[in-house]
């Protein structure tokens, strides 16, 4: 979807679109649509999947609210505003990771008899998703992209071996800048 701004921040139709209190939202397909708004010098912001509640509210009341998110709202444009205090508290209301909860250790049976013949073969019996904790106490499941053997998987030489999760992008309002991550051993005895 597409949030367009209309140049009047009080606006409310245009071209067969509903505005609430200056802006409308259209799906990004409707090519013609945006292209229209564009030509009349209208904001258009693609990607959006709804308005946000921000949105609806009139220009006058968010520039009230700014200064409380540390925002000063002179000379900016309703979408402008609205971008700077989306942003302001996304990262004002970020929860971080504390931990992700402890994965098995894997069986990678033994020198003799090994489950995987080599680190690929590991992966891609590894979790596709693990449970973090957030400060609070909160869990959550987060994506993992990718697993990285950081000890060199040898089926024939028994040990255990980590491998360390890439995790994938992270759910708004959660962070991660401990670059704190998840791991699990794979284990070949003797």
């Amino acid at each position: 979807m597409a949030r367009i701004y209309a140049l009047n921040e009080n606006h409310n139709c245009d071209y067969g679109v509903d505005f609430i209190n200056g802006v409308a939202v259209v799906p990004d397909a409707n090519t013609k649509v945006i292209a229209w708004f564009t030509a009349h010098g209208y904001t258009v912001v693609t990607g959006s999947d709804s308005l946000s509640p921000w949105d609806k509210l009139p220009v006058e009341l968010l520039r009230t609210f700014a200064p409380y998110a540390g925002i000063d709202p002179a000379g900016m444009t309703k979408d402008v505003l609205v971008e700077a205090i989306e942003t302001a508290l996304i990262t004002l209301m970020k929860i971080e990771i504390t931990a992700f909860d402890a994965i098995a250790d894997v069986n990678g049976g033994t020198i003799e008899e090994p489950v995987f013949t080599d680190a690929a073969a590991v992966i891609a019996a590894l979790p596709t998703t693990v449970t973090a904790t957030f400060l609070g106490g909160a869990k959550a499941t987060v994506p993992v992209t990718a697993w990285v053997d950081t000890d060199t998987y040898n089926k024939a030489a028994a040990a255990k071996y980590t491998f360390t999760a890439t995790l994938g992008a992270l759910p708004l309002p959660f962070a991660n800048t401990a670059a704190v991550t998840a791991t699990v051993e794979v284990e070949v005895k003797a």
